[in-house]
């Protein structure tokens, strides 16, 4: 293997960087709007704070993005286990 640094691409600087980052949006704002947000709402309407929830998601979002840019075993090559997200559904959370 080459001694060669491996930097950072920007997205926007190809066609398929383009395409990603695009379908990305496409689908994180579908999942915004047709998941996320009547949840919210019905928090908000039962009086219980949404933001909670925001906030959640904003530390499930690091973690994942942690762990897309870093190898597993890095120290932060975090898991959503470690945030104590049951995953599966099945309502067992394992920490690492």
């Amino acid at each position: 293997m080459s001694d060669q640094l491996v930097e950072r691409a920007i997205l926007n600087d190809s066609a398929a960087g383009r395409e990603i980052a695009a379908s990305f949006v496409r689908a994180f704002g579908d999942f915004i709007t047709t998941t996320v947000r009547p949840i919210l709402v019905d928090v908000a309407t039962e009086g219980q704070e949404p933001q909670l929830l925001v906030n959640g998601l904003a530390a499930l979002l690091r973690t994942t993005a942690d762990s897309i840019e870093f190898p597993l075993g890095h120290p932060r090559s975090g898991s959503p286990q470690e945030l104590g997200v049951d995953v599966d559904g099945a309502g067992d959370v394992e920490s690492a």
